[in-house]
């Protein structure tokens, strides 16, 4: 404190000239803290992370103006300076995994990988996208879990957007004992035309995956919206079933498909 005051010496006048600067750096805080507001609105920053950008410009350019009234009154600021850095230097080492996610925040709010209302699988959970902040993504599993995904994990590894291109893809696997009859496969096809929630482009496809003495295997695949997938293929298995369902032949109809045996087993 010695040292700090050791060199002031100061008149009147120097009094309001430092007022003076004093005032002029909160108005022209004021200003800045508008200006910072509008930049990082225009590059869609979340909230709570503008707010804080917003405050911190604002104290930025107080300390500056008060730094040069202190200059003005003939103190010394390098204690102050000394304090600051050390002051920086504590909150960057205790902050330092608070802004990675941050600067994640900031790349996933302005490059939008996810968006809210995206099915996205990540770090081993699946679910739609709830909220985005500065520090993670907020998904909802299909069981009703909430899962907080930090965005420095998120963007560090590999993870799928099942809304990217608005559709998806589901697989069934048709399994009908003996020999399928002629028109299986355009039957399975018109079906899935008709079945609520598939898509018309691109058309449902069904191909024959094996044919052997006592079966014959067929694939399906069709398109939804990545919302509506559980439904669609419920629907799907339900009406394949039915329709291709006869007296003494036997249907399966499994979705997704399961991996295939070692050993084939002898029956459906």
């Amino acid at each position: 404190m010695r040292d700090f005051l050791s060199g002031m010496s100061f008149t009147a006048w120097d009094v309001v000239l430092a007022l003076a600067v004093i005032v002029a750096a909160w108005l022209c805080a004021r200003y800045a803290r508008r200006a910072a507001d509008r930049i990082l609105a225009g590059v869609r920053v979340p909230d709570d992370l503008r707010r804080a950008g917003v405050r911190l410009t604002g104290y930025v350019v107080i300390f500056l103006g008060v730094g040069i009234a202190l200059s003005l009154l003939g103190a010394s600021i390098q204690p102050v300076l000394a304090v600051a850095i050390l002051l920086a230097v504590v909150a960057f080492l205790a902050l330092r995994g608070i802004a990675d996610n941050v600067a994640a925040g900031i790349v996933i709010q302005t490059r939008r990988p996810v968006r809210i209302d995206d099915t996205i699988e990540a770090l081993g959970y699946t679910g739609r996208v709830r909220e985005l902040n500065s520090r993670s993504v907020i998904i909802e599993t299909t069981d009703g879990r909430v899962v907080h995904l930090p965005n420095q994990k998120l963007l560090d590894n590999p993870f799928v957007n099942h809304s990217a291109t608005g559709r998806n893809a589901s697989e069934l696997q048709v399994r009908i004992g003996g020999d399928a009859e002629e028109g299986t496969a355009e039957l399975i096809a018109g079906l899935l035309a008709q079945t609520p929630g598939v898509l018309a482009d691109p058309p449902p496809r069904v191909l024959v995956r094996a044919v052997e003495p006592r079966r014959t295997t067929l694939s399906v695949t069709c398109w939804h919206r990545p919302s509506d997938g559980a439904a669609v293929v419920s629907a799907a298995v339900t009406a394949i079933g039915r329709r291709l369902a006869a007296p003494g032949r036997a249907v399966s109809v499994v979705a997704p498909p399961p991996a295939p045996a070692l050993v084939p087993p002898p029956e459906v």
